[in-house]
Order: C-alpha cells, then structure tokens, then sequence
C-alpha cells in the first residue's frame, strides 16, 4: 500500500492547485496578512487590428527597352540613369535603306495623287474611261499602303520611352550590331511604388482595399505610408496565404525596386477596453482578471477577449470603463474573493 502513497501525494497536491486554497488559507500563506498586488484603472483606448508581413517593392511601371530588330545602332540619346519622358528618343538604329525606301515612296504617291487629279478633270468631261481613273486610284492606295510600312519599319528602328521614368545603365554603345531582343537598358516610373506582400488566409477577414499600411526598410530611418490598391482574388492552396498588393508615394526618390519592406496593415481602428497582458489568467479557452470588488478585496471575473498587440489585450465583455483590476500579483491569487493590499 505504501508504494501508491507518493502517487495518490501528487494527485492531492495537483488538485489543490487547481482548485486553490479557501480565503483563509490564501491568508496563512502571507502570514495572515492580505497579498500584495498592483492595479490599474481599465479605460477605452483608441485600438486597431495590426498585421505584419514581408513585402517587396516593384517599379508602378517597369519596362525592359529592346530592339525589335536586329539593325546596328546609330545614335544613343541618353545616359546612365537620365529622367525622360513619354516618347522621348532613346536610340536610332541604321535605317538608310528605309529612309531611301521612303523619299522614293513620298514622291510616287504626289505623282500618283497629281495623276488621279488630272484624270478625274478628264472623266467629268467624258474625255477618259472611268477605268483609267480607277486604276490611278487604286495606285494611289497601294502607294499609301506601302508608304505606312516603310513608316512602321522606321519606327521599329527608332526606339522610344514608352511612359515617363528614370533610365538604368546603358547596355549597348553607338556602332554596336545588335540582335532582335537585345536589352538597350530599363525605364521605371518610381513616380510612386508597387508594394506586394502575403498574409494568411484567415486574416481576409480584415482586409479591404483602400485600407491604410505602414511600411518600413533597414535602408532608411523612417516610415512610408501607404494603401492597400488590390487583393487577389485566390488564395494560394499550398501557402494557404493571399496576396496583397498596396501603392507607396515616393516623391522623395528613396525607394527602389526590389527593397524589402516590413509592412504593418492598420485594420478596423476603433476604441475599445484594453488591459495589460500580465492582467489575463487563462485555463484553456477560459480568461480570467481580477477585479477590485471593495477596498482590500479582489474577486475573479471572467471575460471574452478580442484582439490582441503587443503588450496590451482588447476585452470584449466582463469589464466596464473605471473598474480597477489587479496587474502585478495576479499569479498570488487563489479563491475569489481574495484580500489584497494595493500598491504593496
């Protein structure tokens, strides 16, 4: 029989721990004396949901400048790093043959244009077939034709700034033969910032677009701000995570494509009860705060909890504006209701 003695100990010393001493014994433990606690006045407090997340920055636009031809350049119009603007020349590669092609095709198309003209003063009198006017006006069409593509191979050889940005590097030099595909150098518009990040599929639920983001990176020394532009509209099944997409201003130029940022979304803002988070006594998904009841007495009530930050936990229900609850000594506390001595 002995040997089940230190066994059935342990159970009776686990059962008096949860259960806890009566108020007379929470005294003995102190000599009699009430337990020592510190308190604070539970307010309503502006609060809000905060979720963090890891993003990276991409350009608002962000474009490659390429040949779409393989042609020789001729002429660079900009430099390292250079601000242009929407169709500004970048490079002109070699284009002889179809600035020849073009002069020879401005000048038939005047003939051609003369000769309908002449023809068509001819055909009012009844001085010419109206086949011979038509054939010199299906001339002139075919040469208008002709004329537009030599046109649109002169474009493909002068390359422009599609939108207003700042250049990068130059990756090609004047005399160089270049191939269809050849990277000239890149333009973005860091007018303002495209920041992409992924939270957890349960927290969708505080999301929405035009909300307000806090977004900071180990390069600088200061916060940007920002708003959430677009949610996908799936969620990844492997990650089981979203993403989300937010704009930045960068009127200062600081920020840069592929700088990353710890992003802070700000959600539903609003004022609520909140209490120090050494206040809460939990037993599974039970919460518990001690009360002060009457001076020199703490009872246990408990309550429904909301969102939580650092430091601080939101409270539902179970507590009202102006009741004092204990902070420091909650750990002391047994049966409720419990002497306490404030600021002890």
């Amino acid at each position: 029989m002995f040997k089940w003695f230190p066994v059935l100990a342990g159970a009776l010393a686990l059962l008096w721990f949860w259960m806890g001493p009566d108020a007379g014994t929470s005294e003995r433990a102190f000599g009699g004396r009430p337990t020592p606690v510190n308190t604070v006045i539970v307010n309503e407090e502006l609060f809000a949901d905060r979720l963090s997340a890891v993003g990276t920055l991409d350009a608002w636009e962000s474009v490659d400048i390429r040949s779409s031809v393989s042609q020789i350049v001729t002429d660079l119009k900009f430099e390292d790093g250079d601000i242009v603007s929407q169709g500004d020349v970048l490079a002109v590669l070699k284009q002889d043959a179809e600035q020849a092609r073009l002069s020879e095709l401005s000048s038939s198309l005047a003939d051609a244009k003369r000769e309908v003209k002449r023809l068509r003063n001819l055909a009012e009198r009844n001085q010419v077939a109206q086949t011979d006017l038509d054939r010199a006006t299906t001339r002139v069409e075919v040469l208008f034709h002709q004329l537009e593509e030599v046109q649109a191979r002169l474009r493909d050889r002068t390359i422009i700034a599609p939108f207003s940005g700042q250049l990068g590097l130059r990756e090609v030099s004047p005399g160089a033969l270049i191939t269809q595909g050849t990277r000239i150098t890149t333009l973005d518009d860091l007018s303002r910032m495209r920041l992409k990040f992924s939270v957890p599929a349960t927290e969708l639920g505080v999301l929405s677009v035009g909300q307000s983001i806090v977004a900071r990176s180990a390069a600088f020394d200061q916060e940007f701000q920002g708003l959430i532009t677009a949610i996908d509209s799936r969620v990844d099944p492997i990650t089981r995570s979203v993403q989300v997409r937010a704009e930045l201003p960068n009127d200062s130029g600081l920020l840069k494509p592929g700088l990353l940022m710890n992003t802070r979304v700000v959600a539903n803002p609003r004022r609520t009860l909140l209490i120090p988070e050494q206040s809460l006594e939990s037993r599974a998904s039970n919460h518990y705060v001690w009360r002060i009841k009457a001076p020199g007495q703490a009872e246990k009530v408990q309550v429904e909890i909301g969102s939580r930050s650092p430091g601080v936990i939101e409270i539902l229900s179970g507590l009202r504006a102006g009741d004092e609850i204990v902070t420091d000594g909650v750990g002391s506390l047994r049966a409720s209701p419990a002497d306490v001595r404030v600021g002890g």
